[in-house]
């Protein structure tokens, strides 16, 4: 594995645990920007990728400063107005790896929210929700990894459904949502799909926030040296493909 010089866009709980990550595999932080120290486009030019886990407001800063210096991105920043003709410009000119999670079991909860998605025939009344919880710091809700399966969830039924995150009442084939915010729990999604006869849930458990900060890494070895715009999710296991070699 080639040793990299990465950028980190971010630098709270979330750009440490990257930074651990990174040191682990042989890579070297080159850039630590944060509020009070941002990063500019020289700075960036040293890097071989960078990647973003900051703030809502400096997302599209950090993509312009990152195409123009020509350096390859991984977002992980959530919450904000995701703005996909931005996204697609930029990818022109450089690789970008776009993720709601970077956790390797949420992109395999992806695949199974839509193998179930798929089986759910209107006649067998199933009615779907998603649930989430997160630590009280969260500011997002609900979760982008919610949206994401409710996203997946809508597209793979057979069946044409909104999704609600709203709790006033939803019509009964509308993909419902739910958030909590708990002390320090870093992220768990439960997907249920509940009929007169029974139910089926899906889970997924975030010990730490480790297993987001090496699919970020993963990622961010992947990007290097392509260009165009890609989703985690439906990337993960060509990352894994790639870092098992």
């Amino acid at each position: 594995m080639t040793s990299l010089r990465l950028a980190l866009l971010g630098y709270g709980r979330m750009g440490k645990h990257v930074e651990h990550v990174a040191l682990e595999r042989g890579h070297q932080v080159v850039v630590r920007a944060h509020t009070a120290e941002p990063v500019t486009a020289d700075q960036l030019r040293q890097a071989d990728a960078a990647l973003d886990f900051s703030s809502a407001s400096a997302v599209e800063r950090h993509v312009a400063l990152c195409t123009a210096a020509g350096v390859p991105l991984v977002l992980g920043t959530t919450g904000w107005s995701d703005n996909a003709g931005m996204l697609a410009t930029a990818a022109e000119r450089i690789g970008i790896v776009v993720g709601a999670n970077f956790s390797i079991g949420v992109a395999m909860t992806v695949r199974l929210a839509a193998l179930l998605a798929q089986m759910l025939s209107p006649a067998l009344g199933y009615q779907l929700h998603i649930h989430e919880t997160h630590h009280r710091a969260k500011r997002d809700h609900p979760s982008g990894t919610a949206l994401l399966l409710a996203r997946t969830l809508r597209q793979h039924l057979p069946y044409p459904a909104d999704v609600h995150a709203s709790p006033e009442s939803p019509p009964s084939d509308a993909i419902t949502i739910s958030s909590a915010r708990v002390g320090s729990i870093a992220g768990i999604h439960t997907i249920v799909a509940d009929s007169a006869s029974d139910t089926i849930e899906i889970t997924h458990t975030a010990k730490s926030r480790r297993g987001f900060a090496l699919g970020a890494v993963l990622a961010a070895e992947w990007i290097v040296g392509r260009r165009g715009l890609f989703n985690f999710a439906e990337i993960a296991f060509e990352v894994i493909a790639q870092a098992s070699k």
